[in-house]
């Protein structure tokens, strides 16, 4: 049987882990900590430089740490940070990022305050995601336990914005949902806060029949907040689609999101298909481009290419300012979403989309000769590093990038540094409260 021990936590690291010491000088890694705290911990599993470890009990616990509000906090695998105070969370994750740059040999610890602004604090510390997905198992929904792939039920999620919570808990209650879940994989809630509804997107392991539809078409009827309820069976495309007066074709539904005022200069709505990508947080995406708007203002307005431009999320603001941007994105359904976006805000003439991927548009560029004054990277989790060689040929004096993840972010600020660009600033926007990801702005200029 594994051990207990009591070691003193030196600091978090990336993924919220507490890290400290036994006496032999050997690294154990504890979830739920906080730096500075006396705890008990269970080991549980040895690696080559370090040993897993379980949280037993707080000996001396920090005075920034509080009661997690969630009743799975303990188990479920949603949040690592619960038991920390906000400023907590910011400061602990603002620590990570600058290690991370320093680390990387980006910089050096003494540039870091000029370099590393403060964190961009989320405006909802809770009930922030506008979209959350749930696991199914055996007709029950959740989410995954911490490090594992058992099920811990969750019938509310203090992450999730009320109207979300709201229709989850109608949803439980009707006999047809139940009778779904039957055959769901996992289900999806999105809010769509221009139209004050939810839309259901319910992930199924086989064709759908009769029955299914018979249910689904109730279920929309029957729950007056839940816009449309629609099915994405693997392997086929998504539908059918069922609102209150019953089927109906799945682009009649968009997730629509209008920015606040003042924050373009004029009214901006952006609308997307359902499972399209857009962020969660959509408080903290209207921060993201009010920072990208502030870094642009202090160019002279020019080209911008977006090589991961979504639905036209930051090229649409771009344009707005003036700038004459071409949008690039793999996916097909945010190109449509995109091209609709700038029709609709009359801005088609200054902001074009295509579908095509960054790695094939930047080599088309160059071979077209078109250079740019700005370029947005904002790439998956696996960051861009093979289109990194090909940047400097389209000659961009500036380029900001958005990422989800440190990791290949230093990967590719230290590729884009030997091509011949500066880091310049870099932000951390706190778009997960409560949880241990990382989403991080940097602004980096041609030397």
């Amino acid at each position: 049987m594994s051990k207990s021990v009591e070691l003193t936590v030196d600091k978090v690291i990336k993924g919220g882990l507490g890290l400290g010491r036994l006496t032999d000088g050997q690294v154990v890694m504890v979830p739920r900590v906080l730096p500075g705290e006396l705890v008990r911990a269970q080991l549980r599993r040895q690696h080559k430089q370090y040993q897993e470890a379980e949280l037993l009990e707080v000996l001396t616990p920090s005075d920034q740490r509080i009661i997690p509000i969630c009743p799975v906090y303990d188990t479920c695998g949603g949040c690592d940070f619960q038991h920390a105070t906000y400023d907590e969370q910011l400061r602990l994750k603002n620590g990570i990022l600058g290690e991370t740059l320093c680390r990387a040999g980006l910089c050096r610890e003494d540039d870091l305050p000029s370099l590393l602004g403060p964190p961009l604090a989320s405006p909802k510390p809770f009930g922030y995601r506008q979209r959350i997905r749930l696991q199914v198992a055996q007709g029950v929904t959740g989410y995954f336990g911490r490090q594992s792939h058992s099920l811990v039920p969750v019938s509310r999620c203090p992450l999730a914005g009320e109207s979300l919570n709201s229709v989850l808990a109608d949803l439980s209650a009707s006999k047809q949902f139940r009778s779904l879940l039957s055959m769901a994989s996992a289900i999806e809630l999105l809010e769509n806060p221009a139209h004050n509804s939810v839309i259901l997107l319910i992930h199924y392991t086989r064709k759908t029949r009769p029955g299914d539809l018979q249910n689904a078409r109730l279920l929309a009827q029957t729950l007056t907040n839940l816009e449309a309820v629609i099915f994405n069976v693997e392997g086929q495309s998504k539908g059918p689609c069922f609102n209150g007066s019953g089927e109906i074709p799945l682009n009649e539904v968009r997730v629509e999101f209008s920015l606040s005022d003042g924050l373009c200069g004029q009214p901006l709505t952006l609308g997307l298909e359902p499972g399209g990508f857009c962020q969660v947080n959509l408080g903290q995406n209207e921060n993201c481009i009010r920072l990208l708007l502030e870094w642009t203002r202090k160019m002279n307005t020019g080209r911008a290419l977006d090589l991961f431009c979504g639905m036209g999320n930051f090229s649409l603001p771009l344009a707005m300012q003036g700038w004459e941007v071409s949008g690039m994105d793999m996916q097909r359904s945010t190109i449509r979403s995109g091209v609709r976006n700038a029709a609709t805000a009359g801005l088609a003439d200054r902001c074009q989309f295509s579908q095509e991927s960054a790695t094939k548009a930047a080599r088309r560029l160059l071979v077209e000769k078109k250079t740019f004054d700005c370029l947005l990277l904002d790439p998956t989790r696996s960051g861009c590093a093979e289109i990194i060689p090909l940047l400097p040929g389209l000659n961009a004096k500036e380029i900001i990038y958005i990422s989800c993840d440190p990791a290949t972010l230093a990967r590719d600020l230290v590729g884009l540094t030997k091509t011949g660009y500066r880091l310049a600033e870099a932000r951390l926007v706190d778009m997960f409260p409560q949880t241990a990801h990382q989403e991080t702005m940097v602004r980096l200029e041609r030397e």
